[in-house]
């Protein structure tokens, strides 16, 4: 278990897909923003 699975509704599984698509902490993912996050996260994952 990393940092981002410390987040509320970040579980394992989220966290294991926005390291895949490179976001590796909280506040990369701020940074990026959540409609983003999901739009890469789609990308590999298309049932995301």
């Amino acid at each position: 278990m990393g940092e981002l699975s410390k987040v509320v509704n970040i579980g394992e599984k989220l966290e294991g897909q926005l390291e895949e698509v490179g976001i590796k902490n909280i506040e990369e993912l701020r940074k990026i923003g959540s409609r983003e996050a999901w739009l890469r996260i789609r990308e590999i994952d298309p049932s995301a």
